[in-house]
Formats: C-alpha cells, sequence, structure tokens
C-alpha cells in the first residue's frame, strides 16, 4: 500500500492544502482539509517525492485506511502521475499504448521466465529466458502478453555488493492505431481482466499501468480506482488455475478477439456486467446473489431468442389488423362494454396486451431449462442431490422418479427466486439455505458455460474445462466421463 500525505491544490486555484492519497492495488482514497468539492474535480500535488493528479468526482464515504483527521473525503476516479507538466482539466487524452500487469497471470503461463545457470568456471549466474510474445489480438487495438526484464543493476534501493535481482515478467500491452482516451483504456482494461479472470479463475487487480502518451519521451502512470477482482471470496484453497496457456495456446486468440468482440456487444452488456459485479470483493447475500444468475440467466435467454423484438412487432401488426374494416367490426363492441372509444391509444393498448401474451407463453421455467438443455444439463445432473438436502436425512420419497425432480428443481429455483425478489407472503415449494448455496454454484457453472461459448469454444473444450473447476468441483464433476483424469482436459 501507498500512502502520499503532502499538499495538494485544487486545479482551478493556487490554494494548497493537507491531503493525503492512498493506493492499494485499485483501491484508492483521497482525503483533504477543505469543505468538500461536490462537483467533479481535479487535484495536484506530491509529498515531495512524486506530483500526482488526482481526478475525483464530489464527496464520498470515508474509507479504512485515513489517518488524518479533519478532512473532506473524495472519490476518486483516476490518479495520474507523470514527469513532466499536467495537462489542465478533467480529460487524459492522446493515449497511443498502455500497459499493465496482473499477478495471477504468471501462474496461467505456466513455467519460468528466469533460470539458473553456469558460466565456464562453474561460477552460478541467474539468467532471464528469452520468450516469445503471445498475440490475444492482432489489430484496432492489437493486445499482447510480453516479458519485461530488469535487474537490481537498475535499483539504487538494492546493494548490489550484497545481493542481485533479476526479474522477467510478463506483462499486457494494449497498442491504439489512433490516440485514444482514458476511457477507452479504462473499458478494455476491464475487457482483459474479466478474460482472465474467467480462464484463470480469479484475479485480483491491474497494477504499474504505464501510459505511452503522443508526442511525450516520458512515460505516465495510470492508477484506476475500481475493483476489477473476480473471484477472490469463492477461490478454491487448492488455488488451481482453471485453464493454463500450455492447453489453450493454438486457440488463445481465436477465444480473446470473440470475447473482446462479445464484451463490446451493448445487446450482452448488463448481462455480463452484472454477473461480474457480483464476483467482486463485495459482500452480497445468498439469496440475492441466486435471485441475480436466474436474472442473468432469463435475460440471456430473451436476448440469445429475440422475443422482446418479436413481442414489439407483433403489437405493430395487431394494432393495423384492429383498424381494418374486419378489426373495427370486432372491436367496437368491445370498446364499448367497457366505455372505451375506438382510437389509436386503446387500439395500443390492446394490441399490447395481446403481444404480451406471446412473451410470457414461455415460462421462466422453461427458459431455464432449455439453456440447461444447450450446456450438459447441469442443473438437471444436480437436481436429485439438491432436492435431497430438503430433508434431515437427505433422502427422497419413493414415489418421485428422476424427470419429476428435475422438474421439481427447475419449479424450485424459480420459486425461491418470486418469494426473495417479490417478498411473497407464502413460503412454497422455496429452496432452504444449503440448497441455495449448492443452486448458486450449479448456475454459476452455466453462466461460465454461455461465456465460454461466446470465446467460441467447442461444447466439448468447454465440458473438459468446467469439470475440473477446483471452485465448482462438487457441482460439475457430474461432466466428467467414467476414466476420465486432469490431464485429459
Amino acid at each position: 500500500m501507498e500512502r502520499h500525505i503532502g499538499l495538494w491544490s485544487k486545479e482551478s486555484d493556487d490554494s494548497p492544502a493537507v491531503a493525503e492519497l492512498i493506493i492499494e492495488g485499485n483501491h484508492i482514497e483521497f482525503y483533504r482539509r477543505d469543505h468538500g468539492e461536490i462537483f467533479p474535480c481535479a487535484f495536484v500535488g506530491s509529498d515531495n517525492d512524486h506530483i500526482y493528479k488526482v481526478f475525483t468526482n464530489g464527496t464520498y464515504a470515508y474509507g479504512k485506511h485515513r489517518t488524518l483527521e479533519n478532512v473532506a473525503s473524495y472519490k476518486p476516479i483516476y490518479v495520474l502521475c507523470q514527469n513532466y507538466k499536467y495537462e489542465k482539466g478533467l480529460k487524459i487524452e492522446g493515449i497511443t499504448a498502455c500497459s499493465f500487469i496482473i499477478p495471477e497471470l504468471m501462474d496461467w503461463i505456466g513455467g519460468r521466465t528466469v533460470e539458473w545457470g553456469a558460466t565456464k568456471n562453474q561460477e552460478l549466474i541467474a539468467v532471464e529466458l528469452k520468450l516469445q510474445e503471445i498475440i490475444l489480438k492482432k489489430e484496432k487495438p492489437r493486445i499482447e502478453i510480453y516479458f519485461e526484464a530488469s535487474s537490481s543493476l537498475f535499483d539504487e534501493s538494492v546493494d548490489n555488493r550484497t545481493t542481485s535481482i533479476i526479474k522477467n515478467q510478463p506483462r499486457i500491452r494494449i497498442s491504439y492505431e489512433e490516440p485514444s482516451n482514458v476511457s477507452r483504456v479504462h473499458n478494455d482494461i476491464k475487457g482483459i481482466m474479466q478474460f482472465f479472470g474467467l480462464m484463470i479463475g480469479h484475479v485480483s487487480d491491474a497494477i504499474d499501468i504505464r501510459l505511452d502518451i503522443q508526442g511525450q519521451s516520458l512515460k505516465s502512470w495510470l492508477y484506476v480506482n475500481e475493483d476489477f477482482s473476480y473471484n477472490l471470496k469463492t477461490m478454491s484453497v487448492l488455488d488451481r488455475t482453471r485453464t493454463k496457456l500450455s492447453k489453450v495456446h493454438e486457440n488463445i486468440q481465436f477465444y480473446f478477439e470473440n470475447w473482446y468482440n462479445f464484451y463490446n456487444d451493448d445487446k450482452f452488456e448488463l448481462i455480463r456486467r452484472m454477473y461480474f459485479l457480483a464476483n467482486t470483493k463485495k459482500d452480497i447475500y445468498a439469496e440475492d446473489l441466486l435471485i441475480l444468475y436466474v436474472r442473468i440467466l432469463e435475460g440471456y435467454h430473451l436476448r440469445i431468442t429475440d422475443e422482446e423484438n418479436i413481442t414489439s412487432n407483433i403489437g405493430k401488426d395487431i394494432k393495423e389488423m384492429i383498424f381494418t374494416d374486419l378489426g373495427r367490426k370486432l372491436f367496437t363492441p368491445i370498446f364499448e362494454k367497457v366505455q372505451w372509444k375506438f382510437n389509436s391509444k386503446h387500439a395500443k393498448k390492446v394490441a399490447s396486451w395481446i403481444a404480451s401474451g406471446f412473451l410470457e407463453r414461455i415460462g421462466l421455467a422453461e427458459r431455464i431449462k432449455q439453456l440447461d438443455e444447450q450446456y450438459f444439463s447441469i442443473i438437471a445432473k444436480n437436481a436429485e442431490n439438491i432436492i435431497k438436502l430438503e430433508n434431515k436425512n437427505n433422502t427422497l420419497a419413493d414415489e418421485y422418479d428422476k424427470q419429476e425432480i428435475i422438474l421439481k428443481f427447475y419449479r424450485s429455483i424459480v420459486s425461491t427466486r418470486n418469494y426473495y425478489s417479490h417478498y411473497k407472503a407464502r413460503k412454497e415449494n422455496v429452496l432452504n439455505f444449503t440448497q441455495i448455496c449448492d443452486t448458486i454454484n450449479v448456475l454459476k457453472a452455466l453462466i461460465i458455460m454461455i461465456m465460454f461459448s461466446h470465446m467460441g469454444m467447442t461444447k466439448e473444450q468447454i465440458r473438459k474445462i468446467i469439470m475440473w473447476d477446483s471452485e465448482l468441483h462438487f457441482q460439475t464433476k457430474c461432466l466428467r466421463n467414467e476414466g476420465e483424469t486432469p490431464d485429459d482436459k
């Protein structure tokens, strides 16, 4: 964690005041002894080491790392550190390239980037391995993983008489054809973090973010105040990566380019964003998480079937039909019974009611079932084990057959969602807490498989990845074939 205490001035005036800037990964706090500015503004200041520009968006609640008293708390959006004069204003533009580190990336890459060696005189030496760049996206923008070598020869804090350090760190670089702004850089970093969150199984921070600015030879460092983490709260004790570079190397560019298109597709933006927000560091109740996952699946099904657009078109067609000679003859008596005039307003309402019946012809349980059947019926395969948890002795009544158990589970998921979402008075067919926790993992596995499919993975590739997932192990082991081992994936 970095803590910088010094004098910061609001960019629009020259009235320095004591302030505290705290940076911990992608978590930033900023406090200043003033009245508190409610509008977006920037502060420039220093702790006599580096000069920082802090971009804020109004006041905010106090964080846990504050040490100064009698200060206003601000909500930082970005912090910029550079070795040259700052441009005034709230924009960061002219960015031609950006690079950053994901700490978990080395686990996914596997192997080593440095090695021990020996000279002809048998003197021990450390060497950096020459590793080829990994292309994730060829252009617009170009995104790649490269390896940056460094040693203590350039680190004044290391006594090279007694200590030698060599490092070969994987970094992700984004290169833009045309100068871009910080919003696009921020969005691209988020998309890359989500991709590797799914591929690795968890990520923490995007750190050491460096910017190349057009026409500027000196470097800029960017700090982003957003929780980019994924799955840290539910990370397995084994901490095993979900995939490995060695297993997906041939297809990694194909997977990422498909993901980049999916990530930037407005059609799926909301459901994707809600899934990753639910898997950050923030606390969330199990009941709320179940509701959210069911909503994501429902929303996804509506999008891939395009039923909302179809319903809208049907409504227009019905309205046109009402105003035909035959329609007028049929509907006028009906309108008169409810003392309605035969006009466009009332015809539109009737058309909307009829069209909504088309949208509701498929119940939520059926939508979940249809998605489930596309992805190995993972919900159905977990139904018996989860339904058994209704009773203390973990048994089922003899009258249930396998198909009835599966249908009961689909209905229970919907009933549980309705009970907690709509605050229903009667608690009928609602899953208990233990069942909810297991069901969350089943639904999560289904959502991950759906996202893998949008990367362009085949169903068999998805199965071989998810069935050995360390987090979802108990819910996905049903997908294994007899005799399969982890090395087969």
